[in-house]
């Protein structure tokens, strides 16, 4: 997209043939050439600086200040204590994964994968309210980003809250 070109006006300057010390900017961006702009986003970016102030450092020598804008607690390791309902429990997800790389979506019934997830649920409120803080996965690559917010998504839809709801309670809980 190309600006329309402004016609030189002529001053008192120009008609005597002195050069004129200063040249009037319309206030948008018309007529600005593309390296007016260029120099003008690089002379921002550099900041401004009065006139007369002696040079600054250089950014490498200025120390930088940090600000914590919120801290996250991380979650504390709670040592496994092994148990057969944890044998049992591995061994059963171990077979579930094992179906669904093999395609078999429907080896559960809905009746028996709700009281699963309702039990599940159910543990992992509890070992949160007790202090026992762990990761509800075992790192970012056991499940995608939307297998987390399909399941979010059918936990709060079940329950019938709003994930407005869920922030608001986040906040004052401190969970």
């Amino acid at each position: 997209m190309s600006s329309p070109k402004v016609a030189k006006a002529k001053t008192p300057a120009a008609k005597s043939g002195k050069k004129a010390t200063a040249v009037a900017r319309p206030a948008s961006d018309e007529g600005m050439t593309r390296q007016d702009k260029a120099n003008f986003i690089k002379s921002m970016m550099e900041g401004i600086k009065p006139k007369g102030a002696a040079k600054a450092k250089a950014p490498a020598e200025q120390p930088r200040k940090v600000e914590i804008l919120r801290k996250i607690s991380a979650p504390t390791k709670v040592p496994s204590r092994q148990t057969p309902e944890s044998a049992e429990a591995m061994t059963f997800a171990a077979a579930l994964e094992s179906k669904l790389a093999a395609g078999e979506f429907d080896v559960l019934t809905p009746e028996a994968f709700q009281a699963l997830m309702a039990a599940l649920c159910k543990l992992y409120s509890a070992n949160a309210e007790a202090g026992n803080k762990f990761s509800v996965v075992e790192g970012r690559l056991a499940i995608t980003g939307t297998d987390a917010m399909i399941v979010c998504g059918g936990l709060l839809k079940a329950v019938d809250l709003q994930v407005f709801e869920l922030g608001m309670w986040q906040s004052w809980s401190g969970i």
